[in-house]
């Protein structure tokens, strides 16, 4: 009777702890970084596929650019890993790129000149993000827990061509954020 109890008790008691803990699982990595397209340069692709519609990818880059603007959220530079400033996350809105040029009459010298833009919301169409994941062997169930995300800026040559993404800044959903050293 005494061993039937004190089975009953241990199942009770394992059972409220499992039912107590977190649901994510055993830790499967504490660091991945990946790149997210959320605007497709495809149009014959479905809508869904690297793309999120043009409402929710606004509400999404707007809320984003907001949060830092406003210091809700710690930002960071991404290179160095610095904290920054509201006044400097709003210079990494203004784009300064040099730009090599021919002159459109002999002897067609090259010269540089610096272009400057503001940032345009439509130019973010990638999304960095540093995650943490988790696997629940039982259930085969994956979680993520997002822990930085970074705008990405498209980046054009001066004819035009994709040169690559241009990172802004680090939004950190930590106190402390995950990739200063430790």
């Amino acid at each position: 009777m005494k061993t039937g109890s004190t089975f009953v008790l241990l199942l009770m008691i394992a059972l409220i702890m499992s039912a107590c803990g977190s649901g994510k699982g055993e830790l499967l990595t504490q660091r991945i970084q990946y790149d997210v397209t959320v605007k497709s340069p495809e149009s014959d692709l479905g809508w869904w596929v690297q793309n999120l519609e043009g409402p929710k990818r606004e509400s999404l880059v707007k809320s984003l650019i907001a949060s830092a603007y406003e210091g809700r959220v710690k930002v960071y530079d991404v290179m160095s890993n610095k904290e920054l400033s509201a006044n400097e996350v709003k210079e990494r809105g203004t784009r300064t790129e040099l730009l090599t040029l021919q002159r459109p009459y002999e002897p067609y010298e090259n010269y540089d000149t610096l272009i400057t833009r503001e940032l345009q919301l439509s130019d973010i169409s990638r999304i960095r993000f540093l995650e943490e994941w988790y696997i629940n062997e039982n259930s085969g169930k994956i979680t993520k827990k997002v822990i930085a995300v970074c705008p990405l800026v498209e980046s054009y040559t001066e004819t035009g061509e994709l040169r690559g993404y241009q990172p802004l800044f680090w939004l950190s959903y930590q106190r402390r954020f995950p990739l200063a050293s430790r």
